[in-house]
């Protein structure tokens, strides 16, 4: 994935304005932003594993975004399928 933050506009028609400017496209509001989850290490000592099975990792180097969609109901309504391949762009709040 690559975030470039501050790049020029692309040459071409002005895109349009607005958060609901196309389909899919869906307005947010971050609320938390956090390292990744740290590999699991050995349990303290003699004590068995708790967990019940394998974790999925986080990658190293990426960062966890906490989401808020305030209008939740433009969302699939199986968006919790994984089926999905999200894209984020990030745009200056204008004043």
């Amino acid at each position: 994935m690559e975030i470039v933050i501050g790049a020029p506009v692309s040459v071409g028609p002005p895109p349009k304005k607005g958060p609901g400017s196309g389909p899919g496209i869906v307005e947010a509001k971050i609320l938390n932003v956090r390292p990744p989850r740290r590999r699991p290490g050995k349990p303290p000592g003699g004590q068995k594993d708790r967990r019940g099975g394998q974790m999925n990792l986080d990658p190293v180097g990426g960062r966890v975004l906490v989401l808020l969609v305030p209008e939740g109901h433009n969302l699939p309504k199986d968006i919790d399928s994984g089926d999905y391949r999200i894209f984020v762009r990030f745009a200056p709040r204008r004043k």
